[in-house]
């Protein structure tokens, strides 16, 4: 996945990214990407790879068995990833729901002047990391289109 649009905001929500090794996904040239309730599982390599002008405010999601959700060799975007102590009630009009990792290693960025790119947007809302799993796995996926 590779999101490199000129002032492009994104809401990337309810995806299940499963083996992949890098690249899932790329945020770069003024891009604004809201990660929400999204499932990581069994990712060899990396997860978010943020490019120069690659903003990211990631919430409410579940890494299990990600090597690395973050390429931290060559980030140089901004990125703010929730935990149980994140707030965004300034930005968003609500707290972050909190991120889940089990088996991954770290993702614990925390620039709050990104949150100032959200104040005032239609922003997706987010579900406990605890209901996401579940929620992913039955829906998300080839033939699971809701009509």
């Amino acid at each position: 996945m590779y999101f490199d649009g000129a002032d492009d905001k994104v809401t990337f929500k309810n995806n299940y990214i499963y083996q992949t090794s890098g690249r899932a996904p790329k945020v770069q040239t003024s891009t604004l990407l809201h990660a929400v309730n999204n499932y990581w599982n069994d990712n060899s390599g990396h997860a978010f790879e943020i490019g120069e002008g690659g903003y990211v405010l990631a919430e409410g999601n579940v890494f299990e068995n990600v090597k690395a959700p973050l390429e931290a060799s060559s980030f140089a975007g901004k990125l703010f990833t929730a935990d149980s102590g994140s707030s965004c009630s300034s930005a968003l009009g609500r707290a972050c729901e909190a991120n889940s990792l089990t088996g991954s290693g770290t993702f614990s960025e925390s620039d709050t002047d990104l949150l100032s790119k959200f104040s005032g947007a239609a922003v997706a809302a987010a579900e406990s990391a605890s209901k996401v799993k579940s929620y992913v796995t039955a829906n998300a996926g080839i033939g699971k289109l809701a009509q």
